[in-house]
């Protein structure tokens, strides 16, 4: 298995690398877990993965065996006023680390000590902050550790890892500040301010002790990292977004600098998978390019034999959008688990040149596909490209691997973003979401189609622009079970309740965006007749609450 065989390599490759390196990476790491995904990141800025026992931790359906991601980081790149490469990316921590955690100090660098000390991710719900606005009062006793110890800027209770009391200055974590000083003071009831229903928050750096990743000259950059998720029972259940602000701390005023999202999908086993492009919603797609999911591995825990879900990684923000206008990815490129010319960059030029839609040895990926039926990988023959396999499998004539009917195989990528100026002392911000589709027989090769989970984009982009409002449910009645009839309806429903609550109830109905739908409904003592005939055709929720 890969998990396993990742383990025993990087046991290998630390023992060689420690002779080197004076410096252990720190294993902090949490996850947003408020959906139906539970998705880990850690302090180094990689996620979706445990380097300590060598694992993938994205989970879905939450709390099971199988998973939709082994590994992802942000990348970026830039050319200083000289023309050198500067450069930061993470993977699998093979050679070491180019992210650090923790901010940079007036050095634009950060000890090994301080960024101990900043190795935490913090989480928070919206679930708590409710709880905390109820009270009368605030304490540091009544506070929730969560808000408590948050770091906002200038918050005198801020703790990092193992408890530590961190000094937190300049622009930390959000927070609402109520009387506008620009300091946190929680115990004036102040709180995290974040969308959605939970949210992680964590900062790294790629100048800290080491920088040993690419082997590059660091940018000397700043992220301010969140990932945040909602919970209401539709499609928004199954994205979970990351928000990554930027900051250059470096005297460079960068030039052709490029952002991208690596990722190594993994859909279950690992080894028979493909991959493609949606320029819609700038979004790398796994799918799965055999009909069972792990067959060819004998079914082991982690597959998700005939049941596959199709897993996206849309990037809804990215530096040279302007309002309503967005611009297409830069590019969408690949490379395999191997040592070929399309296989695992070893030097900063290589991790740079698949930024840029190139080959590790700089020449260009191309559209090599001629027909149906013949193997096609991105390089060799044919006009060069920006983006590889952009076509939906369900259509023959367009490339996709599916179509190409490539070799399934252990594929990562790579969204990037075009070029742009990053001026010294100047901030960028990256949003991107992790979609999967509930999983289906009709997600896999010679079946498959990206309209599903472009369904599932259309919603993570709406809710991005247009963020649901805080829901506070109340407390359920456990008194006795509901009937809700007929499913599906066309213009009416009756809820049957064997104990009656004439005119007390409330019944809410979403639509697959979390969004409230104008309904009507008529309450007697053991029955409620609710008038749907005014809603389109789709899938809505309804919250029943007394």
């Amino acid at each position: 298995m890969k998990q396993r065989l990742q383990f025993l390599l990087a046991i290998a490759l630390v023992f060689s690398c420690r002779a080197q390196a004076q410096y252990a990476p720190f294993t902090s790491w949490n996850a947003l877990d408020i959906n139906n995904i539970s998705a880990s990141v850690m302090v180094h800025g990689d996620m979706w993965w445990d380097p300590v026992a060598g694992v993938a931790r994205c989970e879905f359906p939450k709390g099971g065996s199988k998973n939709i991601s082994f590994a992802s980081s942000l990348w970026m790149s830039g050319y200083d006023a000289g023309g050198q490469l500067h450069i930061a990316a993470q993977t699998y921590r093979q050679d070491g680390n180019d992210y650090w955690p923790g901010p940079l100090d007036a050095s634009d660098t950060i000890t090994y000590g301080n960024s101990r000390n900043w190795a935490k991710v913090w989480k928070v719900n919206r679930s708590t902050v409710d709880s905390f606005l109820a009270l009368s009062s605030h304490t540091t006793t009544n506070t929730p550790a969560s808000i408590l110890s948050w770091p906002g800027s200038g918050n005198t209770n801020a703790t990092g890892n193992g408890g530590v009391a961190l000094t937190v200055t300049g622009t930390m974590a959000p927070f609402v500040d109520l009387n506008s000083n620009g300091v946190y003071e929680p115990l004036l009831g102040e709180y995290p301010d974040f969308p959605g229903d939970q949210a992680l928050w964590w900062i790294f750096n790629d100048n800290g002790p080491e920088h040993r990743n690419t082997h590059g000259i660091p940018l000397d950059v700043e992220i301010h990292a969140m990932s945040y998720g909602y919970s209401r029972g539709t499609l928004i259940d199954n994205v979970v977004y990351y928000k990554y602000d930027i900051y250059n701390k470096s005297a460079n005023n960068y030039t052709n600098f490029r952002m991208s999202q690596f990722a190594d999908i993994d859909l279950g086993y690992f080894l028979d998978d493909y991959i493609g492009f949606d320029s819609s919603h700038r979004m790398g797609i796994c799918y799965n390019g055999s009909a069972l999911d792990g067959i060819s591995g004998g079914y082991p825990p982690d597959s998700y034999r005939d049941l596959i879900p199709m897993v996206g990684v849309s990037m809804i923000i990215l530096p040279g959008d302007s309002g309503t206008t967005i611009l297409p990815a830069g590019s969408f490129t690949y490379y395999n688990n191997d040592s070929d010319v399309i296989g695992n960059p070893v030097a900063a030029t290589e991790y740079d040149n698949y930024m840029r839609a190139k080959l590790r040895d700089g020449t260009p990926f191309r559209n090599d596909f001629t027909s149906a039926g013949v193997a096609t990988y991105g390089y060799g023959s044919g006009p060069a490209v920006n983006y590889v396999f952009p076509g939906d499998p369900a259509v023959s004539t367009q490339w996709s691997e599916c179509s190409s009917n490539n070799v399934p195989g252990d594929r990562r990528f790579i969204i990037s973003s075009n070029n742009f100026t990053l001026p010294a002392g100047e901030k960028k911000s990256v949003v991107m979401a992790l979609i999967t589709t509930y999983p289906d027989t009709g997600n896999a090769c010679n079946g498959a189609t990206f309209d599903s989970i472009k369904t599932y984009a259309d919603t993570a982009w709406n809710v991005f622009y247009n963020p649901l409002p805080a829901l506070s449910v109340p407390a359920v009645s456990t008194v006795s079970p509901l009937k809700l009839y007929p499913n599906p309806a066309q213009t009416t429903l009756y809820l049957d309740k064997p104990v009656g609550y004439n005119g007390e109830e409330q019944i809410v109905i979403y639509n697959v965006l979390g969004q409230q739908m104008p309904v009507t409904f008529s309450a007697s003592y053991k029955q409620d007749v609710i008038d749907i005939s005014a809603l389109p055709a789709g899938v809505y929720s309804l919250l029943y609450t007394i």
